[in-house]
């Protein structure tokens, strides 16, 4: 039976990553007593080298080495090959799918993405790669069950991926599983930190900011289970490892002033809108900001950018209106103000829109009713996306041989004139 044992190690550790083991030396300690019962001559000289080496081994670094030692003897213990090397030993062919069906989901364009990947995987079944865009893809037509399993796939192919369990991490925080979600981002950090050196050193340049991320979506997860002190916690690692992550920041601001410490919220307000002055959402929280503290003049020109940017948002409208009224403008102000309750109801018929759509999220006339809301709030890009999406799902009901119409990207009407 001696001929078996290399497959059944390599079995085990392929467990073990799954799993998620981030003790390998308690594990190996486990593996040892196993092997001791049923393979004792592979154990014996081991312990005999321990006691000869120089100086002698500690003990509890017997159960690793051995473990270490047969991982080398299966055919486990070969250096993992990176993202780069599994690529440049791809075929043409596997290369150019890869190219187009990442091409196709950036556009958007789902289905043909979707046909693409199976076509890749198709010709390279152990991919992992190609395992995260379907993944991916499934995850952006809300398919959350069928891109769970794939992102596990690329995780059991490549547990040194830096995004593999981190998507498997986005799955659960998107189904509201913040808990499962910030197991799922531990695991993530451990597989960087638990990294050999040849994978460390392909990912070199991107772990920092890799590891940013998985401390900000560990710390959005804790302020949703309302956690506030581990979220800020959370938030302070993803800044040790990206001092520049305006994200990080805007979500600080958000959970200081919610908290009611507003002086403590201004300079990370201060500090995402430096890294990111394009984003509407950060001239709103630092605009908002200083009109809590008075200064209306240095607040009006922010509160007014984000309003123009989203005028679907009601509470950059209402916060602009604010301004406007504080600066003597008490006319054009009130219209402003008065905007939001419109404003709010349309938001809550998206919310509804929106949480129907996920819940069933094969039914493209689900999603067809929230693009109509989307355009009927002049949120040009969502209703794009949500007609995409209807027509992915579409695309999936032909497949099983429902029949029904294709999906156009028709104009959007003309927007409320609530949202003007």
């Amino acid at each position: 039976m001696r001929h078996a044992y290399p497959f059944l190690i390599r079995n085990i550790v392929r467990k073990v990553t799954l799993a998620g083991y981030a003790d390998q030396n308690r594990f190996a300690r486990r593996v040892a007593i196993v092997l001791k019962a049923v393979m004792p001559h592979l154990l014996k000289p081991a312990e005999k080298a321990a006691d000869l080496a120089p100086g002698g081994l500690h003990r509890r670094m017997l159960a690793p080495a051995c473990f270490a030692a047969l991982c080398a003897w299966a055919g486990c213990g070969a250096p993992p090959e990176t993202p780069a090397e599994r690529l440049q030993a791809a075929d043409e062919e596997v290369l150019r799918l890869l190219v187009e069906a990442r091409a196709e989901e950036a556009a958007g364009r789902y289905p043909e993405a979707l046909a693409l990947t199976d076509r890749l995987l198709g010709r390279a079944p152990d991919l992992p790669e190609a395992y995260l865009l379907m993944g991916s893809i499934r995850m952006r037509t809300y398919q959350l069950a069928p891109a769970d399993e794939a992102f596990a796939r690329a995780v059991a192919l490549d547990p040194y991926l830096r995004d593999g369990w981190f998507w498997r991490g986005h799955i659960a925080f998107e189904a509201g599983r913040y808990s499962e979600a910030i197991r799922r981002y531990r695991l993530q950090r451990e597989a960087i930190a638990s990294s050999p050196a040849s994978v460390r050193g392909f990912y070199r340049r991107t772990d920092a900011a890799a590891l940013s991320r998985v401390w900000a979506q560990t710390g959005r997860a804790y302020e949703l289970l309302n956690l506030p002190d581990s979220a800020a916690w959370a938030y302070g690692e993803a800044l040790a490892h990206d001092s520049a992550h305006a994200q990080v920041h805007a979500w600080l601001a958000e959970l200081y002033d919610e908290a009611g410490r507003t002086e403590e919220a201004l300079p990370h307000a201060r500090a995402a809108w430096a890294q990111d002055g394009e984003q509407a959402d950060f001239a709103y929280r630092l605009g908002a900001l200083l009109l809590k503290t008075g200064d209306a003049a240095r607040a009006l020109p922010l509160l007014e950018r984000a309003a123009r940017e989203k005028p679907w948002e009601s509470s950059f409208r209402y916060n602009y209106g604010r301004a406007l009224i504080a600066l003597g403008r008490l006319e054009e102000g009130q219209r402003h103000v008065d905007a939001t309750e419109a404003l709010e109801e349309l938001d809550n018929q998206i919310g509804m829109a929106r949480a129907a759509a996920a819940y069933y999220p094969d039914d493209p006339a689900r999603w067809r009713a929230l693009a109509r809301w989307f355009a009927q709030a002049g949120r040009e890009t969502e209703r794009r996306q949500a007609l995409e999406i209807a027509r992915a799902a579409a695309a999936r009901q032909r497949a099983e041989g429902k029949t029904l119409e294709d999906v156009p990207v028709e104009s959007p009407p003309a927007s409320d004139a609530a949202t003007r």
